[in-house]
């Protein structure tokens, strides 16, 4: 045998050996719970009344019956066949249109501009910058908190 294999041989099991110690480990730590509450507790007639309450496995008649209105897999095959169609149909659509701008990009330029001017403003969008900068500011002087309280009082 090489030394390699014996190597090998030797860390599976060491790793076979803290498997095995990880799995005593976790097994004294499984030990089961007191199931009781204590006595003494002022709320122990509430806490067992809950238990007792909500100790009982659902039953199958508790469940919602199963639908019957599930569309068969053909149906949803047709479906999904003509949602593709209608992707398709739609790809051919978008590229057939020319995307390029072949107006005078300054002129359209005007034109936006002039609609845009000529667009009413609201009262609020009409403030000055300065107008702007004060309400920001008795927006922050109304932010700062109270001075803080002295404890010796």
């Amino acid at each position: 045998m090489t030394g390699l294999k014996m190597n090998a041989s030797a860390m599976k099991n060491a790793a076979l050996a803290a498997v095995m110690g990880a799995m005593l480990l976790t097994g004294a730590c499984a030990a089961p719970f007191n199931k009781g509450t204590d006595p003494q507790s002022p709320l122990s007639d509430r806490i067992q009344a809950l238990v007792d309450a909500n100790s009982e496995y659902p039953r199958w008649a508790d469940f919602p019956a199963a639908p019957t209105d599930v569309p068969r897999s053909a149906d949803i095959a047709v479906r999904v066949a003509g949602l593709n169609q209608t992707g398709v149909t739609l790809g051919s659509t978008v590229a057939a249109i020319d995307w390029t701008l072949t107006d005078d990009p300054e002129a359209y330029a005007v034109e936006v501009r002039r609609r845009v001017e000529g667009a009413r403003m609201s009262v609020g969008a009409a403030r000055t910058a300065a107008e702007v900068e004060a309400f920001a500011r008795s927006l922050r002087e109304r932010s700062e908190p109270p001075p803080p309280i002295d404890p010796r009082r």
